[in-house]
């Protein structure tokens, strides 16, 4: 007896003291890898280093957990750490080698998920033994099950039985029927082999044999699909709470597929939709793709990608032009012009190729015309400054001044979704600038002042303008609301792009539409394409929150001018000429005097002459063609320093060149030293002959430009 004691007393000393011996591994629950809305609503989960996403439970569903215990360790609640019976079991069955069974406990797969890889020897199973024991004299059963729960991996790239609820069965654990945290349960033994979506029937018996353990006689499918549960793209792969509002994003998405498979046979592919809280910059929606399982790109971030922006620019390029002295009620040529570039001469056409004559910019801008654009960039700051104002309000654009030229007041530069949303929500605050954030608690930022109050306003009260938007748009209703929105509208060369994006006091929306493969979409325009995806979202916006406007600043007040001279409207302007306008007393101060014949009638320069031959309102316009233009005296065709090359394959070699200048065509006079000068039907042209050639134009009263060119051979 005395001996029996001893021993007994010796393996129980052991049995607790050996532990102490060895060191636990922590039990440091896996990296949080989900993501949630701004109500806390999962959105999905991003994955670590190793590629896995994760979710740690904080309990054990009471469903799972016995589900679990029946398949890996049913002893587990009357055992230390160490299944004594269990153990000897699995080694008479080596030793008569009558099979083969494991004798690891939960407690020690644990120690196996918390530990470094170590080679499968007879010490390092000795020691897993001592671990287990020092676990389970350290922690309570629950927080060991709650522990090998979040790091076992149940196949698929999830780790933890809280994000495989969520891919397999799109709910929590904690809703988990029996069925379900059986196929769970029986995954933990070998996630490969029982992977239930590429060995279905494999995980089907092994969850059957679970659920005969349980005592559960049904035995349903195993109803398993492989759900998307990954982040949304604004989550850059970030986990935390976003500042998105998963029920508008789910319900942006479903009106941005909607409308898009409504233009599917006009090869529209893609949308993506970005809604921005002015008040506080926060993203509510961010959506990529409208159809994410495309095999069109549906995996690419529409909201990131930079496409070519079309007319979203224009109001920034009257932006500028108000800074240097335009007001809405400044009037441009909207006639056919060439305008030198870097790369040799443009010749800009209107989207409709219509010519309006003289256009203030409030008609300009609401009927996105492309040639008051381009002539107020080059005569209101230029491309230079232009570009340092873009970049300014939180466009990226790459590249240089000459690189863009004036193409960059139609859209030659590239942009993101994000960035035309962040630009126009600081017009929507008056000028202030404040970054948009997606991740919460938002930083403390305070709104910088960046543009004129006055400014901005009259930019959204031209976009919200509808009676001026008509003559180009006619009643629009994808603009159109029962309540007042700012609205711009954008198209890219060859419809390969388009774009709608605007602004209540609450709201930004962005939405871009086209094709990720770059195809060209069938004449569908910003107003047809994105128009009505920003419609239903604004409109979804504002169906609990009344709708606002920004202020108009104190300094504006109405006047009423002739717009067709910019000039306050004298008694005789016709009512189809007058227009209300906001202007500063400064402007008042400087606005110019209209110039009327005796019947009344605007005059125009030289510019507009070829528009005028052809134009339906004579009765409002009369044309002084010997009048100068007021643009810079220049020769555009042939450019200075420009090279013309002959080709001999064309009559006469290609020789006869027509020549254009900025000067009036009706009084202006060709010279050269080197060249014959030949006047054919109102026109000159020049006869080349290979060599180094200069030209002069002259026109009265004084005016003047020169051009230097080669003319070369092609042999």
């Amino acid at each position: 007896m005395r001996v029996a004691g001893v021993l007994f007393g010796t393996a129980a000393a052991a049995y607790y003291l050996l532990p102490f011996c060895v060191e636990a591994p922590a039990l440091t629950p896996p990296p949080e890898s989900r993501v949630t809305d701004r109500h806390g609503v999962l959105l999905g989960f991003v994955p670590g280093e190793d590629g896995y996403r994760s979710q740690p439970l904080q309990t054990v569903p009471q469903t799972l957990a016995r589900a679990v215990i029946a398949a890996e360790d049913k002893r587990f609640y009357r055992h230390g750490g160490v299944d004594a019976v269990a153990l000897l079991r699995a080694l008479w069955q080596n030793l008569s080698r009558r099979g083969k069974s494991g004798a690891s406990t939960v407690s020690m797969q644990v120690v196996k998920l918390y530990s470094p890889p170590a080679p499968r020897t007879l010490r390092t199973k000795l020691r897993e033994m001592l671990q287990a024991r020092r676990l389970e004299m350290t922690y309570s059963k629950e927080e060991l099950l709650c522990a090998y729960l979040n790091r076992a991996d149940f196949s698929n790239l999830c780790r933890g039985a809280e994000t495989a609820a969520q891919f397999y069965f799109g709910k929590t654990a904690a809703e988990l029927n029996i069925a379900e945290a059986a196929l769970l349960a029986a995954l933990v033994k070998s996630p490969s082999t029982l992977n239930p979506l590429r060995y279905p029937e494999a995980a089907l018996r092994r969850r059957n044999h679970i659920l005969k353990r349980l005592g559960e006689d049904c035995a349903p499918p195993l109803g398993v699909a492989g759900r998307s549960i990954n982040a949304p793209a604004a989550a850059e792969g970030w986990a935390g709470q976003l500042t998105l509002d998963a029920e508008l994003q789910t319900r942006c998405a479903a009106i941005a597929r909607e409308e898009v498979e409504k233009l599917h046979e006009r090869n529209v592919s893609q949308a993506a939709v970005v809604v921005a809280d002015n008040r506080s910059g926060e993203l509510l929606a961010a959506l990529p793709a409208a159809c994410p399982d495309s095999p069109r790109g549906g995996a690419l971030n529409g909201t990131l990608t930079p496409r070519s922006a079309g007319s979203v620019l224009k109001p920034f390029v009257y932006l500028m032009a108000f800074r240097q002295g335009a007001w809405p009620g400044t009037v441009l040529a909207d006639v056919p012009t060439l305008y030198r570039s870097a790369d040799g001469v443009q010749a800009p056409g209107n989207y409709n190729n219509q010519y309006r004559g003289p256009i203030t910019v409030r008609q300009a801008l609401a009927c996105s015309q492309n040639i008051p654009a381009m002539e107020a960039l080059e005569h209101f700051g230029g491309v230079g400054r232009q570009l340092e104002l873009l970049r300014s309000v939180g466009f990226r654009v790459p590249g240089t001044a000459e690189e863009y030229g004036l193409g960059l007041a139609i859209g030659n530069a590239h942009i993101t979704l994000t960035e035309l949303v962040q630009a126009y929500s600081v017009l929507a605050r008056s000028g202030s600038f404040l970054p948009l954030q997606t991740r919460l608690p938002l930083r403390e930022i305070a709104p910088r002042p960046l543009l004129e109050p006055e400014h901005c306003y009259r930019l959204a009260h031209i976009l919200s303008d509808s009676t001026a938007r008509a003559a180009a748009f006619g009643s629009a209703p994808n603009l159109s609301f029962p309540f007042r929105v700012a609205a711009k509208t954008g198209t890219s060369s060859n419809f390969r792009d388009n774009w709608c994006v605007g602004f209540t006091a609450e709201y930004t929306v962005g939405v871009w539409v086209g094709n990720f493969d770059n195809s060209p979409m069938q004449e569908v325009s910003g107003v047809s394409g994105a128009g009505p995806i920003f419609h239903r979202v604004m409109t979804l916006l504002h169906e609990q929150n009344p709708a606002s406007f920004p202020s108009c600043p104190p300094q504006l007040q109405k006047v009423v001018i002739d717009s067709r001279t910019g000039a306050l409207a004298p008694p005789a302007t016709p009512d189809a000429c007058r227009r209300c306008e906001l202007a500063t007393a400064e402007e008042l101060a400087r606005l110019p005097q209209g110039i009327y014949d005796a019947a009344g009638r605007a005059v125009l320069d030289s510019r507009y002459a070829e528009w005028y031959a052809d134009c339906d309102r004579k009765h409002l316009f009369a044309l002084a063609e010997d009048a100068p233009s007021g643009r810079r005296a220049a020769i555009l065709i042939p450019a200075h320093e420009s090279t013309v090359t002959l080709d001999p394959t064309l009559p006469g070699e290609g020789s006869l060149l027509e020549l254009r200048s900025t000067l009036p065509a009706a009084t202006v006079s060709w010279h050269s030293d080197t060249l014959r000068i030949i006047r054919r039907h109102g026109k000159y042209y020049a006869r080349l002959t290979p060599g180094l050639h200069t030209l002069r134009a002259v026109a009265p009263p004084n005016l003047r430009a020169q051009s230097t060119f080669r003319v070369i051979l092609n042999r």
